[in-house]
């Protein structure tokens, strides 16, 4: 074979295999973020979102917002695009994986990235003891498709307050992993007393659970875990903040719970 006709046989080889079908990827990020938030807190289900607060504003002294992310998608890589934020003032991300939270990483420059491998997320705003700026920042997921890892979900807000699970009465269904975060926008130390207890018991309370985290140092901390019909203590939130996250199994449920919060 002469030589030009080898080097035709190696280019066709060549743009045969690199046509050939690939091994899938999974989906990748949206070019522009889809979704823009302004508020305080709030809830995000979309494969991509912009979160401005106050850009170019002021942020009060001791205020904290809590966003819930929720994408279809398992990897998740947030952006910080803006930021007035302080030295003393702390942005945070927190992974949510199937009854736990994750690890908790701090966006604090321009420019910087944080990627999580979890389709749900929270977005923490911890602002210092003195009025602060505004940030924008940015999220996309990619990768592949998973089910939930929260099946519900509430921002609580209000100075004071009060929630039932299941909302609507009788029992919580199986595979729930439920998340609710107490963020008064009143900047305070709330207290969170539950007042009725009804889920499955077990040994160190393995199958369905309600776990109690109270933010501290800058990442949220398990300060309570139960199950069964025992009311538990009551937690103070000393840096304004807290949640509930609750889990349940493959059988076997409850009536759920109530809390109130002051």
């Amino acid at each position: 074979m002469n030589p030009t006709a080898t080097v035709f046989v190696i280019a066709l080889l060549f743009a045969v295999a690199t046509a050939a079908p690939q091994p899938n990827q999974g989906t990748a990020e949206d070019t522009e973020p889809v979704v823009t938030l302004t508020t305080c807190g709030g809830h995000v289900d979309a494969s991509s979102a912009t979160i401005q607060f106050q850009l170019g504003g002021s942020i009060r002294a001791d205020m904290r917002c809590v966003w819930i992310v929720q994408t279809p998608y398992f990897t998740q890589r947030f952006n910080l695009i803006a930021s007035g934020l302080k030295e003393t003032d702390g942005l945070y991300i927190t992974a949510v994986s199937k009854a736990w939270l994750g690890y908790t990483d701090k966006l604090s420059s321009i420019g910087q990235n944080v990627t999580l491998t979890s389709r749900s997320a929270i977005i923490t705003l911890i602002a210092g003891h003195a009025p602060t700026l505004g940030f924008k920042m940015e999220f996309y997921s990619s990768g592949s498709s998973i089910s939930p890892d929260v099946t519900s979900h509430a921002i609580l807000t209000t100075t004071k307050g009060n929630l039932t699970h299941p909302s609507n009465g009788g029992n919580y269904g199986n595979y729930e992993n439920a998340l609710f975060a107490i963020a008064p926008s009143v900047p305070g130390q709330p207290t969170l007393s539950f007042t009725r207890v009804d889920v499955e018991s077990s040994g160190a309370c393995l199958f369905d659970s309600v776990r109690i985290y109270n933010w501290f140092d800058g990442d949220y901390l398990q300060v309570a875990i139960f199950c069964g019909t025992t009311i538990p203590t009551s937690v103070t939130f000393q840096d304004g903040v807290g949640l509930v996250l609750f889990s349940s199994d493959s059988s076997v449920t409850g009536t759920g719970f109530d809390f109130q919060y002051e």
